[in-house]
């Protein structure tokens, strides 16, 4: 009697566990996920953190198996969002069971009409092929089955769309698509304001403004950041009106508006030390460090660039990109105080700076390629191996169906045809779209062949302005941009890459040019000025122009055609 005693008593307090466990949960049950969201927020706020799989994993059970219990298929979906989401976040190194998790979710949401889980699904996916994986092809893949969702469903419906929205505008601005980055970011801003996603709304303007001004579109820049101004939408306001206010300040210091920038990058800077963002309070020092250069404000340039330099050194990882202004900006102190030998030093460094950056978005472009290709590869496996699989199919049954065996057999060899020649074609397509790949590659390399020689031409025309008594290193300096033969020979190759045989044609067609005159045409046909082609062949610009007028007179140009036109034409 004891012994059974006992167990009632075991029972009765697992039962009163579960009701108490299961009764937390109430106020969940058979409610949209907008009327829960903030209750979700709060669930995902106190599970996060928690590092311990085996009791979060309990609680996210426990909501599932009071759903399961009350009928609810939206609140199991969202245990089991909740659970995929954990993974990510803690497990982020079980890349197949988090995918199998999230592709399973999103077609069970799908299969049940719900779009707010088939979104979220997504976007956890796609963050987690971003952001942990670096597989930006998938990613970018993912992005888009979530905007086929986002655009069945309003905010009304899913209130963080705003901020779903923004994540795929982030990643299309981030491969500088600015057309579908602009539409995305736009799009926020047509939702109804939401108090728990403003920040969204101010991202969103702020985004914009800074898009346009990559284009060089300043005044519609202005627009943007005075909208965000205009306080369109509350919350932490702020934050926003310097960043808004510091936008304006960088378009102004872009016209040449110097006293009009001043201020107003100044007020981003201020608020942003105290809000210890020092990377923009960085960015924004330098940019005033280079108008008192203008303003031929030595000292004071001076010192902004170093309180750059230690608020840089106080920032992020991400403060790399700011190096090749700062550098710059150096180059110029260093130069205005007669030290060539430090600006020299200084404009390698800004060099290299900007060298390191442009390979590093190269690398991403080409990983994104590889990427491309790879996937295409993976999967014309699978088909090949579901081909395959079918074929066998196909003689199997060939086998227990002789009274068909001609029929049978004419199928099987039509079918067989067809799949070799849709993989020839795949095969061939692949094949095409490597060489692309390829010129693509050349092209960007031809195309930073040409930066470098721009910018290292402009640097020696802004130190031969202020040139100081060391007049032996600034001639080393123009010294060190002249073409050599080595890259002669890989400029050449490069340029037989993206322009195929034209130098060979430009030797049959005109056989007594000289090779001078033949570098001179290539420079040419790359859209190169004077002031670069004298760096580059180590000539004055008036030898440059007697080159010209030299070869106007070897080609035989006609009057009313120009030495450019018949170059690219040839």
């Amino acid at each position: 009697m004891k012994l059974l005693h006992s167990a009632f008593l075991a029972i009765f307090l697992v039962a009163l566990y579960a009701g108490n466990a299961f009764a937390q949960w109430d106020h969940l049950l058979h409610k949209t996920y907008a009327q829960r969201y903030r209750d979700v927020g709060k669930i995902y706020l106190r599970i996060m953190p928690n590092r311990d799989s085996t009791t979060a994993f309990a609680s996210m059970d426990s909501i599932r198996n009071f759903a399961i219990a009350h009928h609810d298929k939206d609140l199991e979906l969202e245990s089991d969002l909740l659970k995929a989401f954990y993974l990510t976040v803690w497990n982020k190194t079980q890349t197949e069971r988090i995918v199998a998790a999230l592709h399973d979710l999103a077609a069970r949401a799908a299969e049940q009409g719900n779009l707010q889980i088939s979104v979220r699904s997504n976007k956890v996916l796609a963050d987690y092929y971003w952001d942990d994986e670096k597989n930006y092809e998938l990613a970018f893949e993912t992005f888009i089955r979530e905007e086929h969702f986002l655009n069945q469903v309003s905010s009304d419906v899913l209130p963080d769309k705003g901020y779903c929205l923004i994540n795929m505008a982030s990643a299309y601005h981030h491969f500088s698509d600015y057309k579908k980055a602009l539409s995305l970011y736009r799009e926020i801003l047509t939702l109804k304001y939401n108090p728990d996603q403003y920040a969204g709304y101010n991202s969103a303007l702020c985004a914009i403004g800074n898009i346009y001004r990559q284009q060089s579109n300043l005044d519609s820049s202005d627009h943007y950041f005075r909208r965000i101004i205009r306080k369109e939408s509350p919350g932490n306001f702020a934050v926003w009106e310097a960043i808004a206010k510091g936008g304006l300040g960088e378009n102004a210091y872009l016209r040449g508006n110097y006293a009009e920038a001043v201020p107003l990058l100044q007020y981003n800077i201020d608020h942003a030390v105290s809000q210890n963002d020092f990377g923009r309070a960085a960015e924004l020092l330098i940019i005033r460090a280079d108008i008192c250069l203008k303003n031929n404000a030595f000292d004071q340039a001076a010192q902004l660039a170093e309180t750059a330099r230690r608020y840089l050194n106080l920032s992020p990882a991400d403060r790399y990109k700011h190096f090749p202004e700062l550098y710059s900006v150096l180059v110029k102190v260093s130069a205005s105080r007669g030290k060539a030998r430090l600006a020299e030093t200084y404009l390698d460094s800004a060099l290299i700076a900007k060298d390191s950056l442009t390979r590093m978005y190269n690398a991403r472009l080409m990983l994104r390629a590889q990427q491309k290709i790879e996937l295409r590869e993976l999967r014309s496996k699978m088909e090949k191996a579901e081909s395959d699989q079918k074929l066998k199919l196909i003689e199997r049954n060939l086998l227990l169906m002789l009274v068909l065996l001609v029929a049978a057999g004419a199928v099987y060899v039509y079918r067989t045809q067809r799949k070799r020649h849709q993989q020839a074609q795949q095969l061939k397509e692949l094949q095409i779209r490597q060489k692309e790949q390829e010129l693509e590659n050349a092209t960007l390399q031809l195309n930073e062949f040409a930066r470098n020689i721009s910018e290292k031409s402009k640097q020696i025309e802004a130190l031969e302005s202020r040139q100081g008594p060391d007049a032996e290193a600034l001639s080393q300096l123009r010294q060190s941009t002249i073409l050599t033969q080595d890259d002669w020979d890989y400029f050449k190759k490069l340029f037989g890459k993206v322009h195929g045989d034209y130098l060979r044609r430009l030797r049959e067609k005109f056989p007594e040019l000289t090779q001078a005159e033949i570098r001179f045409i290539a420079l040419t046909k790359l859209g190169l000025g004077y002031p670069e082609m004298s760096a580059t062949l180590g000539i004055s610009s008036h030898a440059v122009r007697t080159t010209k007028y030299r070869l106007l007179k070897k080609i035989e140009v006609p009057d009313d055609r120009s030495l450019e036109e018949v170059v690219m034409d040839i």
